[in-house]
């Protein structure tokens, strides 16, 4: 039951780091960049984190 509520926590804590991620890249194509502000924005953002997370954790180095 440990390992199980431990899994759980580390998927948890993958989804907030990449909604972190997500928001500072936002952040960056609407203030940087000059991005209009929108829905489909944000989740592209979160989605690119989130791939961005996936290619970090199952690296071949």
């Amino acid at each position: 039951m440990s390992n199980l509520i431990n899994e759980i926590l580390l998927r948890l804590s993958k989804l907030l780091v990449a909604g972190v991620v997500g928001a500072i890249v936002y952040v960056v194509a609407v203030a940087l960049a000059g991005a209009t502000p929108s829905f489909e924005l944000v989740a592209l953002c979160w989605i690119s984190a989130s791939v961005g997370l996936l290619l970090v954790e199952s690296s071949p180095l």
